[in-house]
């Protein structure tokens, strides 16, 4: 039976190690992340992250290991288990949201005291009010969590893969890398809140693998770790204020007709249009930069 240890001090290994083959160290890094989802599904709000959103963050790093060994296994067996970590994410999606947006409401108070306060509390009362009904219409939502987690980590612990081999690894990080390139043509093109989250989506996941893959060759993967983070923080600033105006207009017509509140929509929506932009020009350097890297990494590596 598997299990699965934590490094001195009890911090788990997001990366390779050199007493693991390929195989064992993304089976192991999965079924780490999926134990953390767990644990973080019954953790209490600490200031920092709330239980749906440390749960959500290791579901997504055990998603990006586990499509590093995509082939390796039956397209079946893949496809099971990817669904499953996909369906639990899903199951608190609205929650998450719903904190992203007040939180994102009460940044831009912090730093906008010219928009005034009286609109600011009207926001985040209505936000605040919409977070609470999503928390009670899904009290329950550990319980169903950790039973899909279970089968998905016992599943996947079981896997054989003891074939997969740096070629492997490095083929299907070039592909995420392109995938990055083809969202970021996207959203040059047609410049919309989607088409800049898939961009952030990919910059995210390429950067969990090459957090993975860092010990195969430090001095370049580091660097570009580093990169593809910064980038996806600023994209992600533009989406939550893109995100937060779409359900203002939704929730509080109303109020988005008052004078405060166009006031607080025009601060939103050219915060959000600069960082987009912003995000755009350093993506395509930075995309740019990762695939030359990721080709000088490949011909050192093998």
């Amino acid at each position: 039976m598997w299990c699965w240890r934590r490094n001195k001090g009890g911090a788990v290994a997001y990366k390779l190690r050199e007493d693991e083959t390929l195989g064992e160290a993304v089976r192991r890094i999965v079924c780490e992340q999926i134990e953390g989802a767990i644990g973080a599904s019954k953790a209490g709000a600490n200031g920092k992250s709330s239980p749906v959103h440390g749960t959500r963050k290791h579901l997504k790093k055990a998603r990006a290991a586990l499509r590093l060994v995509a082939g390796e296994v039956t397209r079946d067996l893949f496809k099971r288990q990817h669904r499953r970590l996909r369906n639990v994410a899903r199951l608190i999606s609205d929650i998450r949201d719903a904190e992203v947006r007040l939180d994102t409401v009460k940044q831009l108070r912090a730093v906008s005291p010219e928009t005034g306060d009286r609109n600011f509390e009207e926001t985040e009362e209505l936000l605040a009010f919409e977070l609470d009904s999503f928390l009670a219409a899904f009290s329950n939502w550990q319980d169903e969590a950790e039973t899909k987690l279970i089968r998905a980590r016992d599943a996947i612990a079981d896997w054989s893969l003891s074939n997969v081999t740096r070629r492997h690894i490095c083929s299907t990080l070039r592909k995420t890398y392109k995938e990055g390139r083809r969202a970021l043509k996207r959203a040059k093109k047609a410049q919309t809140a989607n088409c800049y989250h898939a961009v952030r989506k990919s910059a995210k996941e390429l950067w969990y693998q090459l957090r993975i893959l860092r010990p195969l060759h430090p001095a370049i993967f580091q660097q570009m770790s580093d990169d593809l983070k910064a980038l996806g923080a600023h994209l992600g600033h533009a989406h939550d204020l893109s995100f937060v105006a779409d359900r203002l207009n939704m929730l509080a017509g109303a109020f988005a007709r008052k004078r405060g509140g166009r006031a607080l929509e025009a601060l939103i929506e050219s915060r959000q249009k600069r960082l987009a932009a912003d995000g755009t020009r350093a993506g395509r350097t930075l995309l740019r930069r990762a695939g030359w890297r990721i080709r000088g990494a490949h011909r050192r590596i093998f």
